[in-house]
């Protein structure tokens, strides 16, 4: 009898885990009304796909980046990696200060080093980036200058990361990066989505996952080749397509939420709209197709006035007038994605008022304060990449 009784119980637990087991490795069930023509055109492997034409920038421009490189190269630059800020900053702080490192800036160099420069130089500043970022699973999304990394990935970042090296495999018609492609986009997929929707971070010490989605990481075209690697439905991608225009605040205010909840299914935001963060989801949803036009307007018509102003309240009222050049870089690459040359260079023209060109300064060839020497790595490296179109 304790037999009979010994082995339904062992029946029922294996029933039961392997129940628990079918269950956890199930996706997400979503539906979508459809899969637009954009969506599905966008479903590539074609590393090619992703290569940029360039020759819009002047000559003028192009030695405006050059002094900008040369910059960041001499300035910016620490036992090979790329320091948050010119000036260190010894007190510890919520955000990466000083000399602390970030991907997002490793991520973003190594952009214009796979688009713009050599393979050997991309492969010198990619391992740097591996060995000082990659912890095993994901690459920390920063680094103190004592070393130690975080354990939190920022999933932009990390996108990033895996654009150039797919940039690269086409520029520089290589194999070289496919095992690491194949390798970091897989534990991408299974720690920084939940079931194909990307997710803001992965905290890999707590095996945590963010439930939410700022809607400013979502970068379509490379989330479309970790989908095809992966064998991933278009209709995630759809779905997240989705996500980005349904946050749209109002036509008085064409600009953008600030993360979606997964959980409560509805729209976050801080404070305030962070100009930054609404550009690049324009920026993203511009690369398919998909930008309203209304805020296409929006930025046009505040690039030509100069007033892209650093946050907005949710009426649409400004409420930090200062004004950053990464948001005109990041304006300037709207341009470039929706063809439309004139927002490409009054938007540089704009940038071109933040770069120091006093060559007796030490910010020379840079984008900073000349007074304070305050100089922020994204500015320069979203400033790089505008110039090299």
């Amino acid at each position: 009898m304790k037999k009979r009784i010994m082995l339904l119980i062992i029946v029922v637990l294996v029933g039961a885990g392997g129940f628990f087991f079918w269950h956890s490795n199930q996706k997400t069930t979503i539906e979508v009304p459809s899969i637009d023509e954009g969506v599905k055109n966008m479903m590539t492997s074609k590393p090619e796909d992703f290569l940029l034409t360039f020759g819009r920038s002047n000559e003028e421009i192009q030695n405006r980046r050059s002094l900008l490189k040369t910059f960041i190269q001499q300035k910016l630059m620490k036992d090979g990696n790329i320091i948050t800020n010119y000036l260190p900053n010894e007190e510890q702080q919520n955000v990466a200060t000083g000399h602390d490192l970030l991907s997002e800036s490793a991520g973003l160099y190594l952009l214009d080093l796979a688009a713009k420069d050599t393979k050997g130089r991309f492969d010198v500043f990619y391992k740097r980036t591996v060995d000082t970022f990659y912890d095993g699973t994901q690459f920390s999304y920063r680094v103190t200058d004592k070393g130690v990394k975080y354990d939190v990935n920022a999933s932009l970042d990390d996108l990033r990361i895996f654009r150039a090296l797919i940039i690269a495999k086409a520029n520089f018609d290589t194999t070289d990066y496919d095992e690491d492609i194949q390798d970091f986009t897989e534990k991408f997929i299974q720690h920084s989505t939940n079931d194909g929707l990307l997710i803001d971070f992965y905290d890999v010490k707590n095996d945590e996952k963010s439930q939410e989605i700022s809607l400013f990481y979502l970068d379509y075209r490379t989330l479309s080749y970790l989908y095809q690697l992966h064998d991933i439905d278009a209709k995630y991608l759809q779905y997240q397509v989705n996500i980005a225009k349904n946050g749209y605040i109002s036509d008085e205010f064409p600009l953008y939420h600030q993360r979606y909840s997964y959980k409560s299914e509805k729209y976050l935001d801080g404070d305030n709209i962070n100009i930054i963060e609404s550009l690049l989801t324009i920026r993203y949803l511009a690369e398919i197709g998909e930008a309203d036009p209304n805020s296409l307007e929006f930025v046009k018509e505040h690039v030509a006035k100069g007033t892209l102003f650093n946050a907005y309240d949710l009426n649409g009222n400004p409420v930090d007038k200062n004004q950053s050049a990464a948001s005109y870089a990041i304006a300037a690459l709207i341009g470039y994605f929706t063809n439309d040359d004139e927002l490409y260079t009054q938007a540089l023209s704009v940038l071109e008022n933040f770069q120091t060109m006093d060559a007796t300064n030490v910010l020379y060839g840079g984008i900073g304060d000349p007074l304070t020497k305050e100089v922020y790595s994204f500015n320069n490296l979203m400033a790089l990449l505008a110039y090299g179109l």
